[in-house]
């Protein structure tokens, strides 16, 4: 049967007015996670949920 694992990210938005440099910092932070093996599974109350299966 297959494992998985869940991590919970609180979304929070960061201050300045600089959309593409925010939705870079962004993207970079997601792609970080899915090289760790982390995928996007749900967004809601201020948090975002990732989801990766464990190896046993």
């Amino acid at each position: 049967m297959k494992k998985y694992e869940y991590k919970f990210v609180k979304v929070g938005m960061k201050l300045g007015f600089d959309n593409n440099k925010k939705v870079e910092e962004a993207e970079k932070e997601w792609n970080d996670l899915g090289k760790q093996g982390w995928k996007f599974c749900k967004e809601g109350s201020g948090v975002i949920i990732f989801i990766r299966e464990i190896d046993e």
